[in-house]
């Protein structure tokens, strides 16, 4: 039991609560999904600042696809206006602006408040990879936390034209490594170009990160990306050979803390090395991106994150938000409090 540690985590109204400060600075993302909007709505409250990003992708595609999407960041930007009284700074970047147009926004919610509230639900995975980085490190930030909010139905095609797999911004390995221990890969709809990993860097054994239950439909797209991953590896000249069978950790799939730790015990605290590629549910991915934040900080090694960036994301990636009792389902995950580290190896 000593592997695992308390990691407060919940309903972001009672999160908010044990940390018993009264206005926090609010990153979110301006997106087109319908919960992206009702996520802000909810969880920003007067007192907080809200620097809102619409981030636009390179590829807009047909006329008809480019109407549907200012249509789609309109009507969100009217609920956010309509439903929330924060005070709200709007800006618009592309969907590969530069690390210092990141963290100059990063700044920008510092200069309001070191109190820090991070919401990923409609966030890109290149953007908020660097971001958490740049807040976790920043000596300013006395407290932060990360909010996710589920969305209902996902589309069929979630994410168009994606990247030649590269490492994320800032999450590269600075030793030339190309030998690693473990490769984690978070479950998710679409394998993309992920399955170039094994073919850049040698993995003694893959741990595929599953979401778990996934429930229907999920489960069926979810046992698809697992079908092929497996027929990649086993067409991989002697693969097993050289590997462990491939190995599933069944997670829960809002629980960061528990996928932190996951990780932490298959590497024994970090003493293995690994490299990640982060699909599959977000929390899955912020799991990763603090585990190698927490494995820089314990001079155990820097984890490369691999990710095949899509440069067109659906519409309507999700139908509408998530509810459970008739409330948004809603995380959030403490990571800094009081100037200190959540997780740490």
């Amino acid at each position: 039991m000593q592997s695992f540690k308390f990691r407060p985590w919940g309903r972001p109204s009672w999160l908010r609560d044990q940390y018993r400060e009264d206005s926090w600075s609010f990153i979110s993302c301006h997106g087109t999904e319908k919960r992206s909007a009702k996520s802000i709505a909810k969880h920003a409250v007067a007192s907080d600042n809200i620097v809102l990003i619409r981030i636009d992708d390179p590829l807009q595609g047909q006329e008809h696809e480019v109407n549907e999407r200012e249509d789609a960041y309109t009507d969100n930007f009217r609920y956010i206006q309509e439903n929330c009284e924060a005070t709200i700074s709007h800006h618009r970047k592309d969907l590969k602006a530069s690390i210092d147009a990141m963290r100059l926004l990063c700044d920008e919610a510092i200069s309001f408040s070191p109190n820090i509230i991070l919401d990923i639900t409609s966030m890109p995975k290149r953007w908020f990879f660097p971001m958490v980085r740049h807040l976790v490190q920043h000596p300013k930030v006395r407290n932060f936390q990360v909010i996710y909010t589920k969305g209902d139905v996902h589309a069929e095609v979630l994410s168009e034209n994606p990247e030649t797999l590269r490492v994320l911004p800032t999450f590269v390995s600075e030793d030339d490594r190309d030998t690693h221990d473990f490769a984690f890969v978070g479950v998710g709809f679409h394998t993309h170009g992920m399955l170039q990993l094994f073919g850049a860097d040698n993995t003694a054994s893959l741990q595929l990160l599953f979401p778990f239950p996934p429930g229907p439909p999920s489960i069926h797209r979810n046992w698809k990306f697992v079908q092929e991953v497996e027929m990649k590896v086993q067409k991989e000249d002697n693969f097993f050979e050289k590997s462990d069978p491939i190995s599933y950790l069944h997670l829960d799939a809002v629980d960061v803390s528990q996928t932190f730790d996951a990780m932490k015990i298959v590497t024994e605290g970090g003493l293995k090395s690994s490299v990640m590629a982060p699909y599959g549910p977000k929390p899955f991915s912020l799991a990763m991106c603090l585990f190698a934040l927490a494995s820089e900080r314990a001079d155990k090694g820097d984890i490369p994150v691999y990710y095949s960036q899509p440069q067109k994301y659906a519409v309507h990636y999700t139908s509408d938000v998530c509810l459970r009792n008739g409330e948004l389902e809603s995380w959030a995950y403490a990571v800094k409090k009081d100037g200190s580290y959540v997780y740490e190896l």
